[in-house]
């Protein structure tokens, strides 16, 4: 009696669905797609805007800050593939140092950054301070996302991670040297 009463419910379940196939006018297995329409009241989401990014020899330059090559690793260049160029530069102003600019241009740099950020957060030592981890948006600039932190067991300057568009920066920032950075940071993020 039992699986009578199981067998008559989902036959009464299909009759229905085939009545509301029949009503609508769609086909019971494989409906129709359709096109999204737009729904009064409701904004579609806006692309992010694009623009060129800057070429960064000529901000240096506008910035009054030299740049020398190096043989100093940077940690973006830890979670690169080495088949990807990655560019650093120490960087000085009247001769001293003020930091050290490190990038790569990839499409994939999103997961570049994604992985970098994975990679630090299991090696920061307990000593780590001054932790930031952030998404900045400026209406018609494109959105940056900033990663930045001191920590005394990677070195003694400052590190700043920087994703914009299609480009992973990583900067470190000198001892009493942040006005000068903050101000390229600014010009290479615009």
């Amino acid at each position: 009696m039992k699986a009578l009463l199981i067998t008559g419910f989902f036959l009464v379940l299909i009759g229905l669905g085939i009545l509301d196939s029949v009503f609508t006018g769609e086909e019971l297995w494989y409906p129709e797609v359709r096109e999204p329409t737009e729904t009064p009241g409701v904004t579609p989401p806006v692309k992010e805007p694009s623009k060129p990014l800057p070429n960064i020899l000529g901000v240096l330059k506008t910035q009054g800050i030299t740049a020398q090559e190096t043989s100093e690793v940077s940690l973006i260049r830890r979670v690169i593939p080495q088949e990807t160029p990655v560019t650093t530069l120490v960087l000085l102003r009247e001769g001293d140092r003020i930091g050290l600019l490190s990038w790569v241009e990839s499409s994939d740099v999103e997961r570049h950054f994604l992985s970098l950020k994975e990679s630090l957060h299991v090696s920061f030592s307990p000593d780590v301070r001054d932790l930031r981890d952030e998404q900045q948006k400026q209406e018609g600039k494109p959105s940056r996302n900033i990663l930045s932190f001191f920590d005394p067991s990677l070195g003694h300057e400052r590190f700043i991670f920087i994703h914009i568009q299609k480009r992973l920066y990583e900067l470190r920032i000198a001892e009493g040297k942040d006005e000068p950075m903050n101000s390229l940071i600014d010009a290479l993020t615009q």
